[in-house]
């Protein structure tokens, strides 16, 4: 029956497993089939208490079903929720516009999460939260789009850099231009290898780009708006996601991250690839409305964790004066936030991972705009 939410139907959240899916199922059967009797007993609420069961209990419907759920929910109602929050926008081309918000001057904690969920924090003694403070900055209510990349490849006529993993017929770092050409078989335009396309997904996060990507995109949205766009420092971007609270997800303390708050696997073989932005707005929103935060891409920083060879290290606490923001050098960088291939359990606002700057696979990046 079109327009029902099934989810709402079986009264289960949209990441139930299909232990509590099956459970629900048969508490509302025993109370609207018809042979019950009962005075809530009703045929056609039977009917699709059933259709509901079947799409939802069988895994390849399930996934098909949630990605048309998310993908048809109004993109005016998502709007609307954070035109109240946007705070400044570039203008990128007709019609095309990146939204920022404000996050205010003063102190916030960065670091672990409080309640312990990042374990990989604990691995490299990054669970303590300590204070941190920062100027007045502007940051991307979302990561940088399917369409807004695509029109600043084409202003500049960028190469569709190819994926990057491990290459031993050239050192990439000896190139100027690092659009370095190793493999073809995924690129920001072909995601998914060679017969993926972007069709319908122009708001969907750009994946598939590397660090310099992401500098040459700033430096052309600069260029354009006349304003002073980067990547956001690894600081910037906890403060944008967690707020001055020190609060382990954007949306709060609890609950943990799952895939009705943000795009990430609860489950092998479900949600396989990117939601459009905001799909998961308010509810997994920060406080100061970013959107996307968890889950979807990891999104590059400006951040240097260390070099290629591991020599050089930087730990905490975060110091932007300690070399780790020196853009000239191409050591390994901060990712931060997951993506739609991170477990659900792994994923809090202290999230992060290093990758060296050619390499892209699920990554993307938000914009920071300093005033």
């Amino acid at each position: 029956m079109p327009g029902h939410d099934y989810y709402e139907v079986l009264q289960v959240p949209p990441d139930a497993s299909d232990e509590v899916i099956q459970a629900a199922y048969r508490a509302l059967a025993k109370q609207y089939h018809p042979d019950t009797g009962l005075p809530n007993a009703s045929g056609e609420m039977m009917k699709l208490i059933n259709e509901a069961y079947a799409m939802l209990s069988d895994g390849k419907r399930r996934r098909k079903y949630d990605a048309r759920r998310l993908k048809n929910r109004p993109r005016e109602a998502r709007r609307e929720e954070h035109r109240r929050a946007v705070d400044r926008s570039l203008d990128l081309a007709p019609g095309l516009t990146l939204p920022l918000v404000r996050v205010p001057a003063g102190a916030f904690l960065m670091g672990g999460c409080a309640d312990g969920c990042d374990s990989l924090g604990r691995e490299r003694s990054r669970s303590q939260l300590y204070v941190v403070t920062l100027p007045e900055y502007y940051i991307g209510v979302y990561p940088v789009t399917v369409a807004q990349y695509a029109a600043f490849a084409q202003a500049t006529e960028r190469l569709s850099t190819p994926w990057i993993r491990r290459s031993y017929s050239f050192d990439p770092t000896e190139l100027d231009d690092p659009q370095v050409i190793a493999r073809h078989d995924r690129t920001w335009q072909h995601p998914f290898g060679e017969d993926s396309t972007l069709a319908g997904k122009e708001e969907h996060p750009v994946m598939v780009v590397t660090w310099y990507d992401a500098l040459a995109f700033c430096g052309w949205a600069s260029r354009i708006s006349g304003a002073v766009v980067r990547l956001p420092t690894a600081a910037e971007w906890q403060g944008a996601a967690r707020g001055p609270d020190g609060r382990c997800y954007p949306w709060g303390n609890a609950p943990a991250a799952h895939p009705g708050l943000c795009n990430c696997q609860a489950h092998r073989g479900r949600r396989e690839d990117t939601t459009p932005i905001g799909a998961f707005s308010p509810a997994g929103d920060s406080p100061y409305g970013c959107a996307d935060m968890l889950g979807n891409v990891w999104e590059w920083t400006s951040t240097r964790s260390r070099n290629k060879e591991g020599a050089v290290r930087f730990g905490q606490p975060y110091r932007a004066d300690d070399g780790r923001e020196d853009l000239g050098s191409r050591d390994f960088r901060l990712l931060m936030g997951g993506s739609f291939l991170s477990g659900c359990k792994s994923l809090c606002c202290a999230a992060e991972r290093d990758q060296g700057p050619f390499w892209a696979r699920d990554t993307g990046f938000r914009v920071c705009v300093t005033p």
